[in-house]
């Protein structure tokens, strides 16, 4: 598979400590990719630096061949790479399907929005489209029936649902998610399973940082494991399980999934 994002050698410090030293790492195009450890082994921070809102002090991070490390993150969204984080973000006094709508507005748009003379019929078309595109999504995420709910109103579960639907919108060539799991309703695991596929069948690579490692084992095809600030190890899920090092990062044996935690 042809390397999307690839991480040489990155590191950063604070102080005299390494939160990432020397870091690693390859996630393919057209999969989705694990990024595990235990608290304190550096994704946050890894991340952060491959999205802009760090800079490295060394290293290189490369998105489709194009270097963007140090790089504000408004420019990297614009070439493909956008994150979520570990609260979900949404623009809580609109409604579900105008936060849709507002994912999918692009800068040239905007600029007609802002002129006298308003958007051209080429443009009210692939409006119309764009709309008919968010009740589809909304409908295969279960969130049809809240299309016309502020998205402020809705649980924990449902926001994320909604992020994910707004990044489908946004058509990313790459998309990291930062504990998607966190704090969702176990009821929403399914949902959230089919999200994340649902991802790459529409386009868009991931890389996917959580700590529910039967959620990881049911989504992922690569895994990335880190521990203090470094990758020690990167392959297919069963293929960690009798790797020493990830056993000792994790003080014990590595979970099987078995549909409970989806």
């Amino acid at each position: 598979m042809t390397a999307l994002l690839e991480v040489r050698d990155l590191s950063k410090h604070f102080g005299g400590v390494y939160a990432v030293e020397d870091c690693s790492f390859s996630a393919a195009e057209g999969q989705v990719t694990g990024l595990i450890g235990p608290n304190g082994a550096g994704k946050s921070t890894a991340i952060d630096l491959m999205t802009g809102f760090k800079i490295p002090d060394a290293g290189t991070v490369l998105l489709d061949g194009t270097p963007i490390a140090g790089r504000p993150p408004h420019r990297i969204s614009r070439l493909g790479l956008v994150r979520t984080f570990q609260s979900p973000r949404e623009w809580p006094g609109l409604t579900v399907l105008e936060n849709l709508v507002l994912a999918a507005w692009n800068g040239r748009r905007e600029r007609f929005l802002r002129s006298l003379r308003g958007p051209t019929k080429k443009e009210k078309a692939a409006a119309a489209d764009e709309l008919v595109r968010a009740r589809q999504i909304l409908d295969e995420l279960g969130l049809l029936g809240l299309r016309n709910e502020r998205a402020g109103n809705l649980s924990g579960g449902q926001k994320r649902l909604v992020e994910f639907a707004r990044i489908r919108m946004a058509r990313p060539r790459l998309v990291i998610l930062d504990e998607p799991m966190g704090g969702v309703n176990p009821v929403l695991g399914e949902r959230m399973a089919t999200a994340v596929l649902g991802f790459v069948a529409a386009g868009t690579s991931v890389i996917i940082v959580e700590h529910n490692l039967p959620f990881i084992e049911r989504v992922t095809d690569q895994v990335v494991v880190m521990a203090a600030g470094t990758v020690i190890a990167q392959g297919p899920f069963d293929t960690l399980r009798s790797n020493q090092a990830v056993v000792d990062a994790y003080l014990g044996e590595m979970p099987t999934y078995d549909g409970a935690d989806a």
